[in-house]
């Protein structure tokens, strides 16, 4: 199966976790860059699209979309990409390192409410989308920390325990085609 990964970042975990995916699938990885790439501008939901990407998606049989939710929202470059890119897409994985938990997934700001935004945008082409919530790497003390959590981004030195657990099942349902539900995951 040919696949390619392809990530938007504000601050770094997602390209890092984009980046371990690719390296893990021995994958083609391609980066999200919109043509204007304003925080604040994003937040009242204005975009202005993304710059082209330098590679076809339709010769690939599965995209993996990795970025950032930001406010339990499907952010504007990700929605951007998946509705410009949609008919190239044959099969879509999307995954998350987001600031929900698990618990709270369904919250307001949870990872659901994005995931099922992706599922209808994509319909029958979403296999499923995955979530790495960034408390995983805290010390339990600090996962309800609002600057820990802010000031936290994925790396080689934070990157074990439970989410690493977490992304070593992603990788291996992925190479398996698995796609029943586990933690952080919502299968379609």
């Amino acid at each position: 199966m040919k696949r390619i990964v392809v990530y938007y970042f504000r601050k770094g975990s997602n390209r890092y976790l984009a980046r371990k995916i690719a390296e893990h699938l021995s994958c083609d990885i391609a980066e999200l860059k919109p043509r204007l790439n304003v925080f604040p501008l994003f937040l009242l939901n204005i975009h202005m699209g993304n710059r082209a990407l330098s590679v076809d998606l339709s010769e690939y049989d599965q995209v993996i979309l990795c970025g950032p939710i930001w406010i339990g929202r499907l952010i504007p470059p990700l929605r951007s990409f998946l509705t410009s890119h949609k008919d190239r897409i044959k099969k879509l994985i999307f995954v998350t390192c987001c600031g929900s938990t698990d618990a709270g997934q369904n919250d307001k700001f949870g990872y659901a409410t994005v995931f099922g935004k992706v599922r209808n945008l994509m319909a029958d082409k979403c296999q499923y989308c995955r979530a790495f919530p960034i408390g995983m790497v805290l010390p339990e003390e600090r996962r309800e920390d609002p600057e820990a959590f802010m000031n936290t981004h994925l790396n080689d030195q934070n990157f074990q325990g439970i989410i690493r657990e977490r992304f070593d099942q992603f990788i291996l349902e992925i190479s398996q085609g698995d796609s029943s539900p586990s933690p952080g995951k919502s299968a379609v």
